[in-house]
């Protein structure tokens, strides 16, 4: 599934497939549509922390709290969304919410929004794509980025590094010198925002915050990985959108949770294109797309096969070279 070493030329400059004049209605922005999903998936992570409640003497406690955990990991993509500026008119809604669910999600707004600008840049390309998943060599590669120990040791070293100032080579290949210094206050206002909930924790002797945050929020991460890989992983690493971004079609409480980002190919292809007006949009450009419409289901299995395939030509070659 991954391409061979072939240089391509990037960034990829579009395709138009749809016509300026039939774009823009696709374009147009609003509050409405932002908020009432933004409010609804808070009300869904309310829910689930109700459950928790009422089921702590019970097992169901235990899947509640991973259940919770998921919707908590999701908001991912309503950051994702305030990174294009995307789900509301509103620019200081846009950067308010994009920040509001950083903290929540212990991420920086600010580096995540340049690291994905690069990945939109330059996706799949083999060196520049920040966020480019290397094809699994092994089921143990696979499990190690579905488990999410590697993004979490990367969230934790970006925000203790930012907070002491240090801006790594990589970072500096995508993070403008002029954002750098507001990386890193936001960083510390993060850090400094973290300890006071702590410091009140111990005061208050509670575990609240561990409870219906902390630990739901690590549990929830693997969940969010799977439907991330499913869509660039084992695409080809050219600057063709429609052959390096894959669209794949879940539920619909997916596509509610996920903020209609499995229509992912549409979205790489118009990234100013809001959220609630992909389903639309994806009908608008689903003649000119690969007919294969796999669930996330498929995909991995999918990626899995090909991790058996390879596995198996990589044993002959070693073989023959005996």
């Amino acid at each position: 599934m991954e391409s061979s070493k072939n240089i391509f030329v990037w960034p990829y400059k579009g395709i138009g497939l749809v016509e300026k004049s039939k774009l823009k209605p696709f374009l147009k922005r609003n509050n409405f549509n932002g908020l009432i999903h933004l409010f609804l998936h808070f009300l869904l992570i309310l829910f689930s922390g109700i459950l928790i409640y009422l089921t702590s003497n019970s097992y169901f406690y235990y899947f509640f709290i991973i259940l919770h955990g998921a919707f908590i990991a999701f908001l991912y993509a309503g950051m994702h969304e305030c990174i294009h500026k995307t789900p509301f008119r509103n620019r200081l809604l846009n950067e308010f919410v994009g920040y509001m669910i950083g903290f929540i999600l212990f991420r920086s707004f600010l580096n995540a929004r340049y690291r994905h600008m690069a990945h939109h840049t330059y996706t799949q390309h083999p060196e520049k794509d920040p966020d480019r998943v290397k094809f699994p060599k092994s089921y143990f590669e696979y499990l190690k980025h579905i488990t999410s120990l590697t993004i979490w040791i990367r969230i934790i070293d970006n925000l203790f590094r930012h907070t002491l100032g240090i801006i790594n080579n990589s970072e500096k290949e995508y993070v403008p010198s002029s954002q750098r210094n507001s990386l890193i206050l936001e960083s510390r206002l993060i850090i400094i925002g973290y300890f006071i909930i702590f410091s009140l924790s111990v005061y208050f002797q509670t575990l609240f915050f561990l409870i219906y945050w902390f630990i739901p929020r690590i549990l929830g991460e693997p969940f969010l990985r799977l439907f991330r890989m499913a869509e660039h992983t084992g695409k080809d690493e050219s600057p063709d959108m429609i052959e390096n971004t894959r669209t794949s079609f879940p539920s619909k409480i997916v596509k509610f949770l996920y903020w209609n980002m499995p229509y992912h190919t549409e979205h790489h292809i118009y990234a100013n294109v809001p959220f609630h007006k992909l389903p639309a949009f994806h009908n608008t450009l689903k003649s000119k797309l690969s007919p294969m419409e796999p669930t996330i289901f498929q995909v991995h299995i999918q990626i899995l096969k090909q991790i058996w395939i390879n596995k198996k030509l990589e044993n002959k070659k070693n073989i023959l070279n005996i």
